[in-house]
């Protein structure tokens, strides 16, 4: 059973803040710490080539993420007052305690008091790509003068279960706060498609699992995220030669290469500057690597469109095409 769904927008990602760590822990640290067994590292270092991840051993979530909210409202101080929502997306079903009110007070100490806040989740690593389809759904459809709002995304790798998948890759703790609207002409990047897939029926996959879910999962992984990128690029009315750019997410390189394969796409389009040194920083891999693009003058600019990819272990499966526009 799957479940497929496109929308096509007309909202700018505008900017992008991040917190990475510069002192990165490397894959042999990790491979110490976990004893995740000779077969698993020869995997992550000669087959996926993984170098490291992106941790911050000793600092809570709610630093992280309004730092990071603080870093991208230091370049925008003139849009504090026009930012009406924050909607923070995360792969863990519950950061908190329930009644540990942490978010709403990591936006208090930066925005207004009228800023809503709102909590992302259910789409496993995939849950951002339906962040900001809320968010286009909240906004208001306006000229220059719209609305704004935030997208934050970070998680913890606080247990063995979130910091490796055997075979896959590692974790990272990565995060990131971009700045999103739908004014007309407000630069960045626009958002042309979104698709969204779904291999149904393995919600107690993030609980429980056997062989029987896992065989159905690599059996239908590739399809339903063919499915998903299809459905971004109908929605963008582009064909694939058109993408110049893939952001990948940062969890089994390989298949960035097949989805190229598939696509009749050079594996070179695939943006691999931090594949293989971050680790798999949950929701937020697809805005790490466009702040790059923003902001790394090393980075290439592409011209065409670009292509961000998510997909969650409870099967969830997102795809996204951006075009860079220039502020009017």
């Amino acid at each position: 059973m799957c479940w497929h769904s496109h929308w096509r927008t007309s909202m700018n990602i505008i900017d992008i803040a991040t917190l990475i760590n510069p002192q990165l822990t490397a894959l042999s640290t990790l491979q110490q710490h976990y004893q995740w067994g000779e077969r698993n590292q020869k995997i992550f270092s000669r087959f996926h080539k993984l170098e490291s991840a992106c941790l911050f051993p000793d600092l809570a979530l709610s630093w992280m993420l309004s730092e990071c909210l603080a870093r991208l409202l230091a370049r925008h101080p003139e849009k504090r007052q026009q930012i009406t929502h924050v909607a923070y997306a995360h792969s863990l079903h519950s950061t908190y305690p329930f009644d540990a009110d942490v978010l709403r007070t990591v936006v208090a100490e930066h925005l207004p008091a009228s800023v809503e806040v709102l909590s992302v989740t259910q789409n496993s690593c995939a849950s951002s790509f339906a962040g900001l389809a809320l968010l286009q759904r909240i906004l208001p459809a306006a000229d220059a003068s719209a609305g704004f709002a935030v997208l934050l995304t970070g998680d913890k790798c606080f247990h063995q279960t979130v910091q490796y998948v055997d075979q896959n890759g590692v974790f990272g703790e990565g995060c990131s706060a971009v700045l999103v609207s739908r004014a007309a002409d407000a630069g960045g990047s626009v958002i042309e498609g979104m698709g969204w897939a779904m291999i149904g029926g393995l919600g107690s996959r993030t609980v429980i699992t056997d062989r029987q879910v896992e065989n159905r999962y690599d059996h239908d992984f590739m399809p339903t995220m063919m499915s998903a990128i299809e459905r971004a690029m109908a929605a963008a009315r582009i064909s694939a030669p058109m993408i110049e750019t893939v952001l990948p997410y940062h969890m089994s390189p390989s298949t960035f290469d097949r989805i190229a394969d598939r696509l009749g796409l050079d594996r070179n389009c695939v943006m691999r500057d931090n594949l293989y040194r971050l680790g798999h920083c949950f929701c937020g891999d697809a805005f790490i690597n466009l702040h790059d693009v923003m902001h790394n003058p090393a980075a290439v600019k592409p011209q065409g469109r670009m292509l961000a990819v998510a997909a969650g272990v409870a099967g969830t499966f997102s795809a996204m095409v951006l075009r860079r526009q220039e502020a009017a």
